[in-house]
Parts: structure tokens; sequence; C-alpha cells
């Protein structure tokens, strides 16, 4: 038993490393404290948004692409809360749903030009809203995760992205989801920042890579906006429609 509990306590370390292990084992700690008290590690990525296809036409036929609307059914679907859904539509985000044969199999939400996240006290501001969004819970249904659906959800997103102009989409990632990690590796994302925030009740603390670098906040009220630009991805796109 001691040797289960042992291989237990090392996993993180393996999985993550020394540094990012020990922030991982801290988060649980202080969650099984409290519910209030956390760490949340994320990265800043950008992506880049082609005009090339991401599935030939055999394999895209059957999907299809179009907005998810406040009140439609595919939203009592989705698993956030019913607040934080509201949240979303009444600062203005869109969400494309990806169907096959007229079957919801995943969605994407993006923003343009600014996006309130839920988690933490933060704003992400992007500094070229012209050509990029802000791209969050990318989410594929259980049942579709073992096909294309992952893929699926991104060329149908990607397509309808390109064709409004947009050049690339930034996003956040938990530093512990190494399953979309790895996924989004393969479509060649940089990465623009990190963070780290401590949350103890009321308050929360800030300790990023961009500007304003280090912040505190004491309520709700109060929130840190972070800018993200393309630098990253600039020199890889030398021209529109490239991948």
């Amino acid at each position: 038993m001691a040797v289960s509990l042992l291989q237990r306590l090392a996993g993180p370390f393996r999985e993550f490393g020394a540094v990012a292990g020990s922030l991982y084992m801290l988060d649980r700690a202080m969650r099984s404290l409290s519910p209030r008290l956390g760490l949340q590690v994320y990265e800043f990525m950008v992506q880049p948004i082609g005009s090339k296809p991401l599935l030939p036409p055999n394999l895209s036929k059957n999907l299809t692409v179009r907005p998810i609307l406040k009140g439609d059914p595919e939203v009592a679907e989705m698993p956030a809360r019913e607040d934080i859904k509201a949240h979303r539509f009444e600062q203005g985000a869109q969400c494309l749903g990806t169907f096959r044969k007229g079957q919801l199999i995943g969605y994407m939400w993006y923003a343009r030009a600014r996006h309130e996240e839920d988690e933490v006290r933060c704003d992400y501001v992007l500094a070229e809203p012209a050509t990029s969004v802000f791209d969050f819970d990318f989410y594929v249904l259980p049942q579709h995760r073992l096909g294309l659906g992952f893929l699926g959800v991104w060329h149908a997103a990607n397509q309808v992205l390109s064709a409004q102009g947009v050049l690339y989409t930034f996003s956040r990632v938990t530093f512990f989801n190494t399953a979309s990690r790895r996924a989004h590796d393969r479509l060649g994302w940089r990465r623009v920042g990190s963070g780290v925030f401590l949350q103890f009740w009321v308050i929360e603390l800030m300790f990023c890579t961009l500007a304003p670098y280090i912040a505190a906040t004491f309520s709700s009220r109060q929130r840190v906006s972070l800018t993200l630009r393309p630098d990253a991805l600039t020199a890889a796109l030398p021209q529109r429609g490239g991948r």
C-alpha cells in the first residue's frame, strides 16, 4: 500500500516535471481544504487559421457548421453552468456548432476583441481584433471523441473563421491538460505567455509573463487585463492562407 501511495504521489512529477508537478500537488492540497482555495496555471496560445481544409472532401462531406444561438436546444447539451453560458451570450461571445448528418458532435466558443475569463478575474484583450479571435470551451461530445470529432470541429471552425478574414485564434489552456496540448500541437499553435493565479477566498494573485506581470484583486468587481499579440506566429504566416 505504501508503494502504491508513493506511485500516486510521484505521478504528477513524472507527467509535468518538478516545478509543474509541485504546482499541481499544491493545487490539489488547497482545494481539499476549501473550494475557494486553488491554483490555476495557464498557457496562452496562438494558432494559425488558414483557408486550406483540414479534412479531405470524403471525410468532411457529412459535416455542417452553424452558429448556436441563445435559446437553441443545443445549449442544454453543453456541460457548463447555466449562469456561465448566459454570461457568454451577454458579453457577445459566439458559439459554432459542428454537426454530422444533423447530429451535434462538438462546438467552439469564440470572442472578438475581448474575452472575460470565467475561472479567474482576468480579461484577454486582442491586440489585432480585425484579424484574430479568442476561442474557448472547445468541446467534443464524449460519444464522438474516438472518431473525427476533434479534427472535424476544428475543420468546420477553421473554414468559418477563415471566410471572415481571421488569421489566428488565441486561447488559454490549463497547463495540466496534457491531452489538449498534444492535440493542438499538431495544428501549429505557439505559446505567447503563461500565468499562475493563486486564489485565496476573496483574494486573487496573478504572476504572469505578460504585462502587468504581477497583480492582485480583492473582489469580483476588480479584473486584470492581458493583451495578447500574434508575434509568435507572425514569422510563420508569410502570406494569407498559409498554415
